[in-house]
């Protein structure tokens, strides 16, 4: 960033107006349908609390972990309680709670200097049977290849491109961190986002990008499932650390609409 240009507004800001402005994305609801009702629940980066006001809907404590001043102060209308730091920090860490059912990393990973490690330390705050959710942008999205086979790198405020993401993923290398980190693979789920030449399919049941058919919508989840490294926008996992239980197959049974 060169003197000339403007500071880059928080994460927590921009992730939270464009929930504000469109509603929760389908990771987030992947995420929200992967924690147990009544559940003690860690939200790290929990932003403006969005996650945490549906969670508490369904009996859950929540506690989040949030960096910025702002949005710490606006999650802690929907948290127990909510520690203002960064997760990566000695400091912080040594304040969070333990025994928890579940701990959230809902598009944070990465931004995270050390990944692997948080994830990591997150074990340790997990009571027997919990579990993490965590969900990553799949920057071999098709979008993305198409950009790098035009040569460029498009860096954007969110998204694939996201310009503070600090680390990028693949299905591979996203399924690699939850094994380096020291967990078993629940359960796995692809989000769906707009497929190749899908405009004609637009014009024929009068259907948008935004707001698809159910034919067009039905598509982008048989591609995603199909081929998740190429037509999956992000990675949905749900983990457990090894040796609490034995890992329940991958593409076995699903919540209806999903």
């Amino acid at each position: 960033m060169t003197a000339d240009q403007p500071p880059h507004p928080p994460v927590a800001l921009v992730y939270g107006e464009l929930v504000a402005a469109y509603g929760l994305s389908d990771s987030h609801r992947l995420v929200l349908e992967a924690v147990p009702d009544g559940a003690r629940v860690l939200d790290v980066g929990c932003a403006s609390g969005y996650l945490a006001q549906r969670m508490k809907q369904h009996g859950c404590v929540v506690t989040g972990v949030e960096p910025d001043p702002e949005a710490a102060a606006a999650a802690r209308a929907h948290c127990a309680a909510v520690f203002e730091g960064d997760i990566e920090q000695p400091d912080t860490r040594a304040a969070l709670p333990g025994d928890q059912d579940a701990v959230v990393f809902a598009d944070v990973l990465e931004h995270l200097r050390d990944p692997l490690g948080t994830l990591t330390f997150a074990r340790t705050l997990l009571a027997p049977g919990g579990r993490a959710v965590i969900s990553l942008p799949n920057i071999a999205h098709w979008t993305g290849r198409r950009a790098l086979l035009r040569g460029r790198f498009p860096y954007a405020d969110h998204g694939l491109f996201d310009q503070t993401h600090l680390r990028f993923f693949t299905r591979a290398s996203a399924r690699a961190l939850a094994d380096d980190a020291g967990y078993s693979i629940l359960a796995e789920h692809p989000t769906t986002a707009p497929v190749p030449l899908e405009g004609p399919l637009h014009a024929r049941f009068g259907s948008t990008a935004e707001h698809p058919s159910a034919p067009v919508a039905a598509l982008r989840r048989r591609l995603s499932a199909r081929w998740p490294e190429l037509f999956a926008l992000q990675i949905v996992l749900t983990l457990r650390p090894r040796g609490n239980v034995a890992p329940e197959p991958i593409g076995g049974p699903r919540r209806p609409g999903n």
